[in-house]
């Protein structure tokens, strides 16, 4: 049997143990209290990103005050909101010189349609009435998703075509050579189609040439061929380069502002909705 001191004992152990559990959650409560403070004035400074890192760290360190959490609901929409409004105008700037880029090359490339059950593209319109397949040479083409390729064909002697490559007074840049299976042969003729992200590098070396001399080869395992570079073809090469780059901002640009215009909706709409203080 437990004496009278040994009730005591018991009585003020598990009275002490209760206060340090109220203290302990006193504290959270009041340490995420005064990060959701913190968070809150952030967002009155337009620091928003620096609010949503601090609620952030609420809603992982302090999972249990749900109260607090609560109250950031109304604080991370605001924080959304003001960041997608900082952001829209530079979005739109940005989309709007994209556009301007787009229109002013537009003018200066031809549609070809595609053969049965393939997509057309465009081609500079110095090239449009030019036969790819008529002699050896290049055709720089601009898909309908603004992607560029290259089509090119060697006549006469088989090479095994494989890559393109560029020399100017800065040396030359080459494709990495692509797989055979990718080569066709027709009628005494070799010919490939060479990816943008393959012959990027090439025409970026023809560009910063500028008009100084340069030199343009079809290569293959078997040797390579020189493609007669005329002004008006390395114009278009460039020019294909700049348009299909054009293209693929505008379409970047597009789809950043259109995010940005949904998350507003959609932050305004979680702010609307956001529990009242009232409501805690």
């Amino acid at each position: 049997m437990f004496n009278a001191a040994s009730k005591c004992a018991i009585i003020a152990a598990v009275a002490l143990s209760a206060l340090s559990c109220t203290s302990e959650s006193e504290r959270r409560a009041r340490a995420a209290g005064e990060l959701h403070e913190q968070a809150a004035a952030l967002v009155e400074e337009h620091r928003y990103e620096q609010a949503i890192a601090l609620l952030d760290t609420i809603d992982s360190a302090y999972r249990d005050q749900t109260a607090v959490r609560r109250a950031g609901l109304a604080t991370r929409a605001a924080a959304i909101e003001g960041l997608a409004i900082s952001r829209i105008e530079p979005a739109g700037k940005r989309l709007a010189l994209a556009q301007l880029a787009v229109d002013s090359l537009c003018a200066l490339f031809a549609a070809v349609d595609g053969p049965r059950g393939l997509e057309g593209y465009s081609v500079p319109k110095e090239l449009a009435k030019t036969e790819v397949t008529a002699s050896t040479g290049v055709q720089p083409r601009v898909d309908g998703e603004g992607y560029l390729s290259i089509a090119a064909v060697v006549k006469g002697r088989p090479i095994g075509l494989n890559s393109i490559s560029v020399t100017t007074a800065a040396g030359t840049v080459q494709s990495e050579p692509q797989s055979p299976d990718r080569l066709i042969t027709s009628e005494g003729a070799e010919l490939a189609s060479f990816r943008q992200e393959e012959v990027t590098d090439v025409l970026e070396a023809l560009q910063a040439a500028g008009d100084s001399p340069a030199k343009l080869h079809l290569n293959g395992l078997r040797g390579s061929v020189e493609v007669k570079l005329t002004p008006a073809l390395r114009a278009a090469l460039v020019r294909s380069l700049q348009y299909a780059m054009a293209r693929q901002e505008l379409r970047a640009a597009a789809l950043e502002r259109e995010r940005l215009e949904r998350t507003l909706r959609t932050a305004r709409d979680h702010k609307a909705n956001a529990p009242l203080p009232s409501d805690q």
